[in-house]
């Protein structure tokens, strides 16, 4: 099963492609990808035949990622940057549609208004399982790359509050993007975003957040936070707690999975001993 927010974001596109039928599917990672461990995993077991675009070269010695997806029988394009901005638009796209017979094709990182509804199922499962005790919660937080999740949680009709916090360097449209996607109006709800947790960029980490990780990870031991997504978020809330800057009492956290991306780490770096993903 696919861990986090993916098997959400993957549900209803996998739906949509058993009822067409095909025997490929398709989408696009990076060498590292949560969204590629997550949907070679799941199409393998509903007896799909995987097929990834990968961005950049595929080097000979794989990434611990691209290996276990080879492994569990994906097949891997390689891709320029600057082709893989294309998407769906793309040269290589169009030389994969030409290798195989029909193909259903998932967006990047499991997006589109598919990926956004079963986010948003998601969330109307979390929040109709309340844990606070009856009481509304101050603040929903989640940490955010294409911004499907999120979309997905804003168009729920339990959260009317919803911080964002994008993993990625530079999103300056981040609400807007958001906003564009969710399948409702949300004119009427609350939504922080915040695009400062990125610690150097996408994927890249600093001192202070590999200490704060082992820090959580020592008085929780329980709790396994991933070093891209919700680690960022939860160092960067203890930032604005610190400065005076987070008044909302009663804060919902979504652990959005991602626990793998921890293979791209050196394992020295690692607050526990081992990893489930």
């Amino acid at each position: 099963m696919a861990p986090g927010n993916k098997q959400h974001k993957l549900k209803y596109h996998l739906e949509k492609a058993l009822i067409e039928g095909v025997r490929y599917i398709a989408t696009f990672g990076g060498p590292y990808s949560n969204h590629i461990d997550a949907f070679v995993k799941r199409t393998v077991e509903l007896g799909l035949q995987p097929i990834v675009v990968v961005r950049g070269e595929v080097q000979p010695s794989l990434t611990d990622t691209l290996r276990t997806a080879v492994c569990n029988g994906a097949i891997l394009y390689p891709c320029s940057r600057q082709d893989y901005k294309r998407g769906l638009d793309s040269d290589v796209k169009r030389q994969v549609d030409s290798d195989f017979n029909t193909i259903y094709w998932i967006p990047e990182g499991g997006s589109g208004p598919l990926g956004v509804k079963g986010c948003q199922d998601w969330a109307e499962g979390i929040l109709n399982n309340n844990g606070s005790g009856g009481e509304p919660w101050d603040m929903v937080c989640l940490a955010s790359g294409t911004g499907t999740t999120a979309a997905g949680f804003l168009s729920s009709s339990n959260v009317s509050q919803l911080a964002v916090f994008s993993a990625l360097k530079g999103t300056k449209n981040l609400e807007l993007d958001i906003r564009s996607q969710a399948l409702v109006d949300t004119s009427g709800k609350h939504l922080l975003t915040f695009d400062e947790c990125y610690h150097g960029g996408f994927g890249k980490f600093s001192p202070e957040l590999f200490a704060f990780l082992c820090d959580v990870y020592s008085l929780n031991p329980t709790l396994k936070l991933d070093p891209v997504y919700t680690g960022k978020m939860l160092y960067q809330v203890q930032q604005l707690i610190t400065d005076g800057r987070w008044p909302y009492r009663r804060t919902l956290f979504i652990h959005t999975g991602g626990l793998q991306g921890w293979r791209g780490v050196a394992k020295h770096h690692w607050p526990f001993d081992s990893i489930d993903y």
